[in-house]
């Protein structure tokens, strides 16, 4: 059912419009074509829609949940804290304010693993690759051996994010907790 109204909407914002005489351009630009699978993957399975939830490094999407191949992402549990702020904050709150951002308009995922029961897939937004974009944000870190080595390279060399030169990471934080506790 979702599938033949989308394609009605398609239908209907690409039909030609029958008027007398020149017409004015639109006001606003037409809405993008919602994001699909591309008709020629590799064989594999390919899940595209809304995005019914997401966290740091996961989509779900049509009732699956999607785990973003190729990113580390802080979890709920990670605390991060700002040097020059002296405050502590949720590490995975600025990656799901972005994937938020960027999950606005749609998601098309790849399914490239199935591990221990979970989903690994590589997922596209209208800017391009998510894991990508939240490497190259510094919202999250390059796994090792994965396709984000570079977007990694780029944010630590911006010092964006994660790598920030007043940020403590997770366990790093742990670490100068400890101390200011000792000299206290």
């Amino acid at each position: 059912m979702h599938a033949i109204a989308l394609a009605l909407t398609a239908l209907i914002l690409s039909a030609p419009v029958l008027a007398a005489g020149p017409q004015a351009p639109p006001a606003t630009p037409a809405p993008a074509a919602p994001l699909r699978c591309p008709e020629d993957a590799e064989g594999g399975a390919c899940v595209w829609g809304k995005a019914e939830g997401y966290d740091a490094g996961a989509v779900q999407v049509r009732g699956l949940h999607i785990a973003l191949a190729g990113i580390a992402a802080p979890g709920r549990k990670d605390w991060c804290a700002s040097k020059s702020a002296k405050d502590e904050f949720d590490c995975a709150r600025p990656a799901r304010k972005r994937m938020g951002e960027a999950l606005a308009k749609g998601v098309a995922c790849e399914i490239v693993d199935v591990a221990s029961g979970q989903l690994w897939g590589r997922c596209r937004v209208a800017e391009g690759d998510l894991g990508r974009l939240l490497v190259q944000a510094g919202l999250a870190r390059a796994a090792k051996d994965g396709p984000y080595a570079e977007a990694q390279k780029q944010a630590v060399a911006a010092r964006r994010g994660l790598w920030a030169a007043d940020m403590i990471l997770p366990r790093d934080w742990e670490t100068a907790r400890r101390k200011a506790a000792d000299e206290d």
